[in-house]
């Protein structure tokens, strides 16, 4: 016996293995009956012509890789950089640092910031000595 007697009715139970009950739809005095989906058309006519739109995309798709890759070559000719082959893919979004990360990141940061600004007014301070004390 389980700890909560009944299920909850929001969930499905897994192991149930009866199909869904069909219902059928209910039909008002004046609507028209609904009329079955008709299957995939076995018409030969109908699969030439959707197998010749392919083939046309196809050659057309073909066409515009050969028409790049000639414009490519023209510009190469010329002595022209081409564009590259495709546009970088977009990066993806960065991840979401916790608190606790992007504290610790900040805190790094802060630190590596003092730490170059005290190097620069060292820098900037040895330069300054070399060129006012006559050296």
């Amino acid at each position: 016996m389980s700890l909560f007697s009944s299920r909850p009715k929001n969930r499905r139970h897994r192991g149930s293995s009866k199909p869904p009950k069909e219902t059928l739809p209910i039909l008002h005095p004046g609507t028209p009956p609904v009329r079955a989906k008709k299957k995939k058309s076995d018409d030969l006519g109908e699969q030439a012509h959707l197998l010749h739109a392919r083939i046309g995309a196809l050659e057309s798709f073909l066409e515009k890789k050969s028409a790049a890759e000639a414009r490519r070559e023209q510009m190469r000719g010329q002595n022209i950089l081409p564009p590259p082959d495709r546009p970088p893919l977009r990066p993806s979004k960065k991840r979401q640092l916790s608190h606790a990360e992007r504290r610790r990141y900040h805190a790094e940061r802060n630190k590596n910031g003092i730490h170059f600004f005290v190097l620069f007014c060292l820098a900037s301070g040895i330069a300054w000595w070399l060129i006012f004390s006559g050296v």
